[in-house]
C-alpha cells in the first residue's frame, strides 16, 4: 500500500524524523558518564539486543517496501508485532526495578 495522499507522506516523514531524534537521543545516552552510584547499581541489558534485533527486521520488511514501492497489509503486520516485542522487551525490563 503506497503513500499515496498528502497527509500521508507527511506522517510518514513526521515519523522518520522523529525516529532520527530518538535514535540520536539514545546515541547520546550511550555515551553519558554514568555517576559513581548509578555504576554501583548498574546491571547488563540483554533487552537492548532483542530490541535491535526487531529494529533489524522492521528494517528490512521497510527496504522491501521501498524496493517494492509499497508496503502489504502482512508486511505492515509484521511491523507491528516487531514494535510490540519491543514494547514488551521494554516493558519487562521496567518491571525488574532497574
Amino acid at each position: 500500500m503506497p503513500l499515496i495522499k498528502r497527509q500521508e507522506s507527511g506522517a510518514a516523514s513526521s515519523t522518520a524524523r522523529e525516529m532520527r531524534r530518538t535514535a540520536a537521543l539514545l546515541n547520546a545516552l550511550a555515551r553519558a558518564k554514568p555517576s559513581a552510584r548509578q555504576k554501583a547499581r548498574a546491571r547488563t541489558h540483554p533487552e537492548l539486543e532483542q530490541i535491535g534485533r526487531r529494529f533489524v527486521a522492521i528494517n528490512a520488511t521497510l527496504a522491501k517496501g521501498v524496493k517494492s514501492g509499497s508496503v502489504t497489509r502482512a508486511q505492515l503486520r509484521s511491523i507491528g508485532r516487531n514494535f510490540a516485542a519491543i514494547g514488551q522487551a521494554l516493558e519487562k525490563s521496567g518491571r525488574t526495578g532497574h
